[in-house]
């Protein structure tokens, strides 16, 4: 038989994606269903990891990093400089506990999962700032996450005011006027300067990168789930893990149902699982709802040899 993609019929409502209920998947896609403001980035990269772990004690992990926000607002007493707030945040994460960025083995898929980074105390850029955000929230700080392209920094809102322990924003005060403070919880918390940013993005990608100031808008928490899943999948990947990889793949999907480059990378891992027709029903699937897209040519020239080393080997 001749395969061609006129004769392959597929229905791609079929492909939608439909968790086992009561699965870590389940869970994570009722969870995002959410409104942004709604979902809980420590709850939501607990369920990621609960894939990988099964039986993970959530509970444990949530109260651990309670105790460790309660030791920070301890630690504060009140203290209203912000800068010195930071330091007692850095002694008592990168002194005391050991925190530390994986400067050796960046891609171990261990650094994304927020189980794996409080029990080793190691990690990468994204899930080292979000414990220094939680357990800052916790003691009534005001961080935010800030994705610099290739590395994920925090900032400390200067217009918010320090009152009876907690940070009201917008509030009046002298400090309105001061300039908000970058850090760094993947280099032990240190203060970056905006010149500092450009350099450090320059340095990962090898050539000047022009800072742009989206790059310093607070990142939503749809945004940084995507980006640890991206981090996760790009590690498996990497290892040739695709078993683990199409697994992240399937909680991007859930997560962001209308990006259709998830779609055409899903068919790319199925693809290198040998799991021909799922890829070729994805990378079809990409093209109906992308039919421009820059690389459709490539697509459909993918679809093509599958189909081919199909016909051949039946």
């Amino acid at each position: 038989m001749r395969y061609t993609i006129e004769s392959s019929i597929f229905d791609y409502e079929a492909e939608k994606i439909h968790p086992v209920p009561g699965s870590p998947l389940a869970r994570f896609a009722e969870h995002v269903s959410r409104t942004d403001e709604e979902i809980d980035l420590i709850e939501a990269t607990m369920i990621i990891a609960s894939s990988e772990y099964p039986g993970l004690n959530i509970g444990y992990y949530l109260q651990r990093l309670e105790i460790m926000g309660n030791d920070i607002r301890l630690l504060l007493a009140g203290e209203n400089d912000p800068y010195k707030c930071i330091q007692f945040i850095n002694s008592y994460l990168f002194q005391t506990l050991g925190f530390k960025g994986n400067q050796t083995d960046y891609n171990d898929p261990r650094n994304s999962y927020l189980n794996d980074v409080l029990e080793r105390r190691i990690g990468i850029p994204i899930t080292l700032s979000l414990i220094y955000i939680e357990v800052g929230r916790q003691a009534g700080l005001p961080f935010e996450g800030i994705g610099l392209p290739g590395h994920f920094i925090v900032r400390y809102r200067q217009h918010a005011q320090h009152t009876t322990g907690r940070w009201e924003h917008g509030a009046e005060s002298g400090a309105n006027q001061q300039e908000d403070i970058l850090l760094d919880p993947f280099n032990e918390g240190s203060i970056l300067t905006l010149e500092d940013c450009v350099r450090l993005v320059g340095e990962i990608f090898g050539n000047p990168v022009p800072l742009v100031q989206s790059f310093l808008n607070p990142v939503s928490n749809r945004a940084f789930l995507s980006r640890m899943l991206n981090n996760l999948k790009s590690s498996y990947i990497n290892f040739e893990d695709f078993e683990r990889a199409l697994a992240i793949e399937e909680f991007l999907t859930v997560l962001n149902p209308e990006d259709w480059e998830e779609i055409r990378d899903r068919g790319a891992i199925k693809n290198r699982m040998e799991h021909r027709w799922q890829a070729i029903l994805d990378y079809q699937k990409y093209l109906r709802h992308a039919p421009d897209a820059r690389d459709a040519v490539l697509i459909n020239s993918q679809i093509t040899g599958i189909l081919k080393d199909i016909a051949i080997n039946n």
